[in-house]
Parts: structure tokens; C-alpha cells; sequence
């Protein structure tokens, strides 16, 4: 098995790609700035006190998360790569049998996934010789990491089998991580207050690596089984996603490209693409005048290429928002569940930014690495259009389609209006806390792109800047007894969760100061920052090359 040419050839090539040095640093880094962060003055924990529990749930916590954020990088494009280099078929021209390249990119995956575990030994010991935590909970607490980084692995490389390119299995596997680790805890914030389903919503939760660390750290709020249930769920689970890998590669076969650029001209297809949506809001024929010297020629571009002509996927995304938004807006006024007005604040806040994490750094991350991967970055650099205009026809698009996002999300923030849960001026201000965190969402995937070498590195990177601000600044929740109260409200400005949850529940974060409008400043800061970086970056490519 060590001999296999696939699992030696991808084990070389990951571990000496920058991306995975810097990964790695920035792994070890954040792990060693908690510790030392939250290390005690006195220099030892008690293994009962509360506070060593609190050092023990962060570390726990934030290892579990940066292992589940790093799966998708390595695992998600491990097939895909071969597709796009027109390698995927000459593997089976060679004599390796189509196990030998499952094993292959299988154990390739998960090694670097297990390395990165590995590094984190010497940090975690500081716990253990600190009397945080035992030997069989520090056990548990690794097995828990080590089954959430295979499931994960096996996941992205589930997506890599079946995607047509690297962006969009990067993505899918994003938004599939988020729905395995949060999924199973939707019953439990739409539930809680019903008696009848206390036991479902513990059993929900130990399918989530998030309650399975709980259950080991915090056995009073997670029954102390849930752990177990995890790893024969990640059992059951890698086996069946093992088969499916197997059985893809065996009987994959290379796909006719579909043929782009032709005019159409049968009589049937026309028909059939002037009555399907949105086909019948441009030109069906695909032929348009010239473009007029009012509009910005790349978005004129990439309107056609990417909004109408590359694909439906925005239009039914912002279809089903709607839909899931007009649900909520339902059981809030029929009262389905019982919601309490913080609960309906709460999903409908978690929605909409959650579709901000999930989908609007892929909308740049692309933008200007399939420029490059196409070649037709060369053909920009002879014509006249400058960085400026790139940008700006980029960024358009990406607006209008964040823009069909939060028209799919309006009927639950008018649930809220209606039921006059919150004012219109707590709404505005929530919205514009959205709006910052959207904006930097665009410019981190933009940024990414005009500094990553391709699309899958760009992809990571965005999605990774995203994770930072809006899911790692939640750890100080988890230690408010360890951290003073200006040190959590330095940290919680850059959240976008709690500087919304503020402005629109009452009772939360009262001790901390306004937050909404630092958290604007400071997103609406960045996000200039990303776009002069990527200004800068994409006017040195657009220059003359020597």
C-alpha cells in the first residue's frame, strides 16, 4: 500500500505546497495563542475547577473546528484536480487498478488530516500536565478528532467523485460540513422548550462532532454516551462514503463537453429555452448587439457567461430562501412550534448570515484564478480595460446574484416588521451589520482569487477568512468567566452573529458596549483594505510581462 504511485504522488505534492506550510502555522498557531491566552496566573488548574474545563472546551473545540474548516482543501479537489488537467483518464490507461486509485486518494486525504491532528500533541499536553483533563477524556476528545477529520475527508472526497470542478466541490462541501455539524442542533434551538422532545434533541445532537465534544468535556449539558454515537455514526458513514467512492471511479467515464459559443439554431431548442426561466429575459439565440459604451464590458461578460448562460444554480438558491424564509414567517405567525420572539430574531439572523458564510465568498473566489486557468487573462492585458473596470464588472455580478439571496430572505424579516418583534430602526441596523459582513464576504473571495495560484487555493483561503470572523470570535462565549468584559467586546466586534444579536435581542450582551457600529467600521475597513490588496495585485498582472 505504501508503494501505491497516487497516495506517494499526492503525499508529496500536499506536503510541499506552500498552502499546507502555511495551514499548518496558522493550525499551530491558533492552538498555542488559546492556551497561552487562557493560561492560568498561578500556574495549575484544579480537575474539577470550572475554569480548567473551560481551558480544556476551547482547545477541544477550536481543534475540532480548524480540522473540519481544513478537510475541504485537501480532500474536496483530490479527483476534481485530474479532471481539470485532463489527467483523470490517462490514470486508467495505466496499469493501477481503480482500487489502487480510491486507496490512493483516500489515504492521501486523510494523512494530511491526521497530520495536522498530530501537531497539535504538544499543544493539547499543556492540558494534560495542567490537570485539565484525564487520560481517557483526552483519549476520547482525539478519537472524536480523528473520526470528524476522516468523515469530513471522506465527504470531500465523495463531492471531488461526482463535481465538475474544483470551485464547485470546494463549495458543496462547505455547505454539506456546515449542514453535519450544525444540522443536528436545529432541534434543539426550535425544540427546547417542548418536554416530549427532550430525548430526540439529545439523540439529534450526537450526531454533530460538536455535541459528540461535548458530551466528553461538558457531561452535564450532553449525555456522556453521545461520543460513542458519533464514532459508529463516522463508521457507518465512511464505510457507505468508501463504497460510493469506489463504485464512482470504477465506472467513471470522461463526459462530452458541453459545447459553448454556437448560436443555437433548432427550432426545438430555441423553443424549448425561450418558455424555461431566465432564458426568456435575454436573448435565447445567444446573440446580443454590440455592447454599448456606457456599460462596463466585463460585467456586460460575465451577465451572460455566468448569470444567464453559465447556469441556473442563484436563481434556485434564492428560490428555496424564499421558500425556507416564508416557512418561518408561517410558523412565527400561526405559532407552529411555539417560537419565542428571540428564537424568531435568532433563525431568521442565523439564516441570513449563514447564507453569507456559506455562499458569497464563492461568488468572487473565481474571479480572477479561472481568468488565469482559461488563459484569457492574456487576451485582457491586450485590450484596454483596466484593473478598475475588472473589478468593478466582477463585483457587479457577485452583487446582483448576493442581491436575488436577500430578496429570497425578505418574508421572514417582514414576519419580524409585522409582528412588530423589533422596530424598523433595530431592523436597519441589523441590516447593516448583514451588509458589512456581506461586503467583506465579496471582497475576502476576491482578494483570495487576485492573490491565489488557482481557484481551489482561492476557494480555501476566502472561505477560511469568512470562518475566522464569523465562527472562531464565538470562543469567547464559551470562557466569559476567564476573559474581562472589555477583552470578549474587542473580540465579539468582529462577529457579525453577536453585533446583530444585540441590536435585535434584548438581555443579550448588555454588559458589552455597542457593537453594531465598530462591527460596520471595521468590516467596511477590511473590505477596503482586500480590494486595494487585490487592486494592487490584479494591475501588476494586467501590466505588460516582461
Amino acid at each position: 500500500m505504501l508503494s501505491n504511485p497516487v497516495l506517494i504522488r499526492e503525499l508529496r505534492g500536499a506536503l510541499r505546497s506552500p498552502l499546507a506550510l502555511v495551514l499548518a502555522a496558522l493550525y499551530l498557531g491558533v492552538l498555542a495563542t488559546l492556551v497561552w491566552w487562557m493560561w492560568p496566573q498561578e500556574g495549575i488548574y484544579s480537575a474539577t475547577a470550572r475554569a480548567s474545563r473551560s481551558l480544556l472546551l476551547v482547545c477541544g473545540v477550536a481543534q475540532l473546528l480548524l480540522v473540519i474548516l481544513y478537510a475541504p482543501a485537501f480532500a474536496a479537489t483530490a479527483i476534481t484536480a485530474e479532471k481539470e488537467r485532463n489527467t483523470y483518464d490517462l490514470l486508467f490507461a495505466t496499469l493501477l487498478r481503480p482500487r489502487d486509485i480510491v486507496a490512493g486518494k483516500l489515504l492521501s486525504s486523510i494523512a494530511v488530516l491526521l497530520l495536522f491532528v498530530l501537531l497539535s500533541l504538544p499543544v493539547f499536553a499543556a492540558c494534560f500536565f495542567l490537570g485539565a483533563v484525564s487520560v481517557r477524556e483526552a483519549a476520547a476528545i482525539y478519537l472524536v478528532t480523528v473520526a470528524g477529520s476522516v468523515m469530513f475527508g471522506l465527504l470531500g472526497l465523495s463531492v471531488s467523485a461526482v463535481a465538475r470542478n474544483s470551485h464547485l466541490a470546494l463549495v458543496v462541501t462547505y455547505v454539506l460540513l456546515l449542514l453535519f455539524t450544525a444540522g443536528p442542533w436545529v432541534p434543539y434551538f426550535l425544540l427546547e422548550q417542548k418536554p416530549w422532545a427532550a430525548q430526540f434533541i439529545q439523540q439529534a445532537r450526537a450526531f454533530s462532532p460538536l455535541g459528540a465534544m461535548a458530551s466528553v468535556i461538558l457531561p452535564a449539558f450532553e449525555p456522556a454516551g453521545a461520543w460513542r454515537t458519533y464514532l459508529a455514526f463516522c463508521g457507518v458513514s465512511g464505510v457507505a462514503m468508501i463504497a460510493f467512492i469506489a463504485g464512482r471511479v470504477r465506472w467513471a467515464r470522461q463526459r462530452a463537453s458541453a459545447r459553448h459559443g454556437q448560436t443555437i439554431g433548432s427550432a426545438a431548442e430555441l423553443t424549448r429555452r425561450r418558455l424555461s426561466f431566465p432564458f426568456y429575459l435575454v436573448d435565447p439565440q445567444r446573440r446580443k448587439d454590440c455592447i454599448p459604451d456606457w456599460l462596463n464590458p466585463m460585467f456586460a461578460k460575465e451577465l451572460r457567461s455566468r448569470a444567464f448562460g453559465g447556469g441556473r444554480w442563484i436563481f434556485r438558491v434564492a428560490a428555496g430562501c424564499f421558500v425556507l424564509s416564508l416557512l418561518l414567517m408561517i410558523g412565527a405567525v400561526g405559532n407552529l412550534v411555539g417560537p419565542t420572539p428571540n428564537l424568531i430574531r435568532s433563525v431568521a439572523l442565523v439564516f441570513q448570515l449563514g447564507l453569507a458564510v456559506l455562499i458569497v465568498p464563492s461568488l468572487t473566489a473565481g474571479a480572477i484564478t479561472q481568468e488565469r486557468e482559461r488563459g484569457s487573462l492574456e487576451l485582457l492585458r491586450l485590450s484596454r480595460l483596466g484593473p478598475v473596470a475588472f473589478l468593478a464588472g466582477k463585483l457587479g455580478v457577485a452583487g446582483m446574484f448576493v442581491s436575488f439571496l436577500i430578496l429570497g430572505t425578505a418574508p421572514g424579516w417582514f414576519a419580524i416588521h409585522y409582528l412588530e418583534i423589533n422596530t424598523l430602526r433595530e431592523i436597519l441596523q441589523a441590516w447593516a451589520v448583514i451588509g458589512g459582513a456581506l461586503l467583506f464576504a465579496l471582497a475576502a473571495g476576491l482578494c483570495a482569487s487576485a492573490v491565489a495560484p488557482r481557484t481551489p487555493v482561492a476557494t480555501a483561503l476566502a472561505y477560511a477568512a469568512v470562518f475566522l470572523t464569523a465562527v472562531i470570535t464565538l470562543l469567547p462565549l464559551l470562557t466569559a468567566d476567564q476573559l474581562s468584559v472589555r477583552l470578549r467586546e474587542m473580540i465579539l466586534v468582529f462577529n457579525p452573529f453577536a453585533s446583530a444579536l444585540q441590536v435585535l435581542t434584548r438581555g443579550v450582551f448588555d454588559d458589552l458596549g455597542v457593537l453594531w457600529q465598530r462591527h460596520v467600521a471595521v468590516s467596511l475597513g477590511a473590505s477596503a483594505a482586500l480590494l486595494a490588496v487585490a487592486f494592487v495585485r490584479l494591475r501588476w498582472l494586467l501590466a505588460p510581462q516582461k
